[in-house]
């Protein structure tokens, strides 16, 4: 009986190598982007890996007129976006008319925040609805962008709803690009650009900003 027991053992032992080997063949991707339209400046102390998957190669990017001025430092599964007030008075993102454009040309709602769990949350619980964020006059907010699919998903309590849970929320996220070859061809995607349209709410008018990125490079 203990030779049998042993050789379950071993057995099970040999299973889980094979996980394991598995799951560590899956190099995450490594890309590298630039912002080139509007024209940006380059950050290099900025620049920081793109956590938890994936890694970016480069530098931070941003644009700044006499009003505003944007940080971006992207990765492959959101966007770190910094904004500053440089008026005399309270502005406003206008997180509901908010978009990001794929590769492929195809607008996409977009979250904006620090959390992506709750930011979810917020967007069920407001029945869909993203209020704008304030800025205050020469502060600075930072959050990140991520896709917003939820218009696919229903999260609430009940029949025929996904129970609403963070672990579900964060397991349906969508990255913006593949993280790991089982997502998708990343090497695909050198050379593609995509876009972020930001509405800045100044009071008495709305001025949209355009960004263009292209992935210069992907390893």
């Amino acid at each position: 009986m203990l030779k049998s027991l042993n050789i379950k053992q071993a057995i099970a032992f040999g299973y889980l190598c094979l996980i394991i080997t598995g799951c560590s063949s899956y190099t995450p991707y490594r890309y590298s982007f630039s912002l080139i339209e509007p024209q940006n400046e380059t950050r290099q102390n900025d620049a920081r890996p793109a956590m938890p998957f994936g890694r970016v190669v480069g530098q931070a990017m941003s644009f700044e007129d006499e009003n505003v001025q944007f940080r971006f430092i992207p990765s492959p599964e959101n966007i770190r976006v910094s904004i500053k007030n440089k008026t005399d008075h309270e502005i406003n993102l206008v997180r509901d008319k908010a978009e990001y454009i794929d590769h492929l040309g195809e607008s996409r709602r977009m979250h904006y925040g620090y959390d992506y769990v709750q930011e979810v949350k917020n967007f069920e619980y407001n029945s869909k609805y993203v209020p704008p964020m304030r800025i205050d006059r020469g502060s600075e907010i930072t959050g990140y962008v991520w896709i917003n699919n939820w218009p696919d998903f229903r999260i609430g309590e009940g029949p025929g709803n996904y129970p609403i849970s963070s672990y579900r929320i964060y397991y349906l996220m969508e990255p913006l690009f593949p993280r790991y070859s089982f997502e998708g061809k990343g090497e695909d995607l050198k050379d593609t650009t995509f876009n972020l349209f930001l509405p800045i709410d100044f009071g008495e008018h709305t001025r949209n900003y355009t960004f263009t990125f292209m992935i210069n490079d992907v390893l």
